[in-house]
């Protein structure tokens, strides 16, 4: 009988595939494939990461906050933020400009000589349409010179993958590692591990064996399944009460909705920091309307 797979769009199962250390493999080899070969003019190939902090702190008291779904560093320095969204949002990609640049900066310590500063790398994959009027699935996106047409600073990078633009629904389609990735990304939940199709697939890519198997329920911890199901449901209710409030039209004013919009998804389990990102706020700001403060 095929194992059911869970959907690793879906932003717990994509932290816990791509966002741990037991997974680590699976993130170095998800980086080189997508990112090593059209960047190696300046991106060295990733042989371990640390995982760092997702929580960016401000830069002053009236700064914003920022929680990143995946950040690590490389043994040499670099620095990559990985992020997964299932629905495009307006200023999505100046926030993920906004998350990088203060990656980047936050290098500088006290004494530091600039050509120490390392390149950063911004991988962001989306269920959506991104870039309106195009076909294309990837985007990249880096600083060239008007004059010159040179790609003269090399420190900044963010590329960008629109699932909804990848086409290919078939293993047997698949021609890159690339075009692998998306398929995992996108039709993981349909796949056969017992296919002859899938067979060669890990034959020929061995990685997406550990891949495949970490989206099966079965073989996570108690704790993890919990955790798991708790992000559902709170995902669930969060939907409900953002049609609910839609439809109702509510009177009591935008701060209201927003305070209410808060507590639901508080109370439906889903943690402050995630709270702060869905709503673009800080985790302060987010406590201080729990508390009623």
């Amino acid at each position: 009988m095929p194992i059911q797979l869970l959907d690793p769009k879906s932003d717990f199962v994509f932290k816990k595939i791509f966002g741990t250390e037991k997974h680590s493999n699976v993130l170095i080899n998800f980086l080189n494939d997508l990112l090593y070969e059209k960047h190696k003019e300046c991106m060295a190939k990733i042989v371990e990461v640390t995982y760092v902090q997702t929580i960016q702190t401000p830069d002053s008291v009236s700064g914003k906050e920022m929680v990143l779904d995946i950040a690590c560093t490389d043994s040499t320095g670099q620095q990559y933020v990985i992020e997964m969204q299932l629905s495009r949002f307006s200023g999505f990609e100046r926030r993920a400009l906004a998350y990088l640049t203060r990656v980047h900066s936050r290098q500088l310590k006290g004494g530091m000589d600039y050509d120490k500063i390392q390149p950063v790398f911004l991988l962001a994959i989306v269920n959506d349409e991104l870039f309106k009027g195009h076909p294309y699935y990837r985007y990249d996106h880096k600083l060239v010179c008007d004059q010159t047409g040179g790609h003269h600073i090399k420190d900044i990078h963010l590329t960008f993958f629109d699932l909804s633009k990848f086409k290919k629904t078939k293993i047997s389609e698949l021609e890159t590692m690339e075009e692998k990735w998306m398929y995992f990304l996108k039709y993981a939940p349909e796949a056969d591990l017992d296919s002859e199709a899938y067979k060669m697939l890990i034959e020929n890519s061995p990685i997406f064996k550990e891949a495949f198997l970490a989206l099966d329920e079965t073989s996570w911890t108690d704790e993890e399944r919990a955790l798991h199901e708790r992000s559902v449901i709170t995902k669930i209710d969060t939907n409900a009460v953002i049609k609910y409030n839609r439809a109702e039209g509510k009177a009591e004013g935008k701060a209201e909705k927003e305070r209410i919009f808060i507590l639901n998804m508080h109370e439906g389990g889903m943690a402050i920091e995630e709270i702060a990102k869905w709503t673009k706020l800080t985790v302060e700001e987010v406590e201080k309307i729990l508390t009623g403060v």
